[in-house]
């Protein structure tokens, strides 16, 4: 899975925890070091992209999965996110890295195990299986933004209201505390048993939680 020529970095953490804004800070500094120091390793194109909704097809098992519209069966909605990270590593995640290229998620694997593996109470050996079968190649760096579960919903559900798309987009983020103390807790139990995956302090500046994923990044790069 390793033997890609470019770099794959996911950023993820429950609603709210700010992780779309930071992948998007993110592509926009190794960017602009790219314009800073032509001829290094930062010349690679920064590919900037999201799970779900990272392909075509992808954007329709988005809708079906975030939308108040569906109330899907759990393991239904597994399957979903699993066909839409089959579709997303086969149209972006290896063309791209095997170009050498840099590629930045929004959410990965970590995401499907903290909520539907804790959140939903899906057995955990389906996932594994779906897993071995619909994933060519793992991140070099996952990092987890960890914030307190109150914070996060509050400011999720505020950008929800502020954009009037909470019932497009506000499935999870109508779910109860107690879901979501189950979806942290899967959040840090994947990081303990998986490689290449940090946890940063994300009840801090924006800015100060920036500068750590700059950290970790650049140990990779």
């Amino acid at each position: 899975m390793q033997k890609h020529k470019g770099f794959f970095i996911t950023i993820d953490g429950i609603d709210g925890c700010g992780k779309s804004t930071q992948t998007q800070k993110l592509a926009a500094n190794l960017r602009e070091r790219s314009l800073q120091k032509p001829g290094s390793v930062e010349k690679r194109k920064i590919v900037l992209t999201k799970e779900p909704g990272g392909t075509e097809a992808g954007g329709i098992f988005r809708d079906l999965l975030i939308s108040s519209e569906y109330d899907l069966d759990p393991l239904t909605e597994l399957l979903v996110y699993c066909a839409d990270r089959r579709e997303h590593q086969s149209k972006v995640v290896i063309p791209e890295t095997e170009k050498g290229n840099i590629v930045i998620c929004d959410r990965f694997l970590m995401s499907t195990y903290a909520y539907q593996i804790f959140g939903r109470n899906i057995d955990g050996e389906m996932l594994e299986y779906l897993t071995s079968r619909t994933i060519y190649r793992m991140p070099n760096l996952s990092i987890i933004i960890d914030v307190d579960i109150e914070t996060a919903l509050a400011r999720a559900r505020k950008r929800l209201e502020r954009d009037f798309c909470m019932h497009q987009e506000g499935k999870f983020e109508q779910m109860s505390g107690d879901f979501f103390e189950r979806v942290r807790k899967g959040f840090l139990c994947y990081a303990e048993n998986h490689k290449d995956t940090i946890i940063i302090d994300g009840n801090r500046t924006f800015n100060e939680v920036h500068k750590d994923i700059l950290q970790q990044v650049d140990k990779i790069l």
